[in-house]
């Protein structure tokens, strides 16, 4: 399990707000329901140099846009709270059928491309021409929307970042959606 980044200090203010907006988030009127949403703001950043050439580095996706294959569950995009799982996105399995469930982004490219959310295609090109050393062969979607993102540490992140280690990642590039 990954420890979470999230201060102790904002579940009071996000409780409040939870108890004050729900009739908002269940009516999707999302601009009064995060009128006031306690944002939580970090000072320093987990970056970290890479240790080795990127021509010479295993590269992993992940995307915060909802897609996942027609195979897969979908995203539950209508939970007001949001959907807190992820999918496996296998590269060795061609991409014939995907679907996009999120319903806080404008999905309609997505949907036509799914590689301008999820640009697996293009890494996988880079990593034929040499630019980068290779592709995961497990790259992870999720779905973005989650205004209390703690159970997606407690239940996915970990996993996540097992799956990444398992597989050798240097770097991960992130995609929002």
């Amino acid at each position: 399990m990954t420890s979470s980044p999230i201060p102790l200090s904002w579940e009071a203010s996000y409780e409040q707000w939870k108890q004050s907006r729900y009739p908002s988030l269940l009516e999707k009127d999302w601009k009064t329901a995060f009128s006031d949403y306690p944002w939580i703001s970090f000072s320093d950043s987990p970056f970290v140099a890479l240790s080795k050439p990127l021509n010479q580095s295993r590269i992993a996706l992940i995307s915060s846009a909802g897609v996942s294959l027609t195979t897969q569950p979908p995203y539950d995009a209508e939970d007001p709270f949001g959907d807190h799982s992820f999918r496996v996105i296998d590269t060795k399995t061609p991409l014939p059928s995907w679907q996009v469930n999120h319903g806080h982004y404008d999905t309609t490219s997505a949907q036509v491309d799914y590689n301008t959310v999820f640009p697996l295609d293009i890494l996988t090109q880079l990593a034929q021409n040499g630019y980068i050393g290779s592709l995961a062969a497990e790259n992870y979607t999720f779905m973005g929307y989650q205004p209390d993102p703690r159970p997606f540490y407690e239940k996915s992140a970990g996993k996540i970042l097992e799956g990444l280690r398992a597989q050798g990642v240097d770097a991960v590039l992130l995609i929002p959606g």
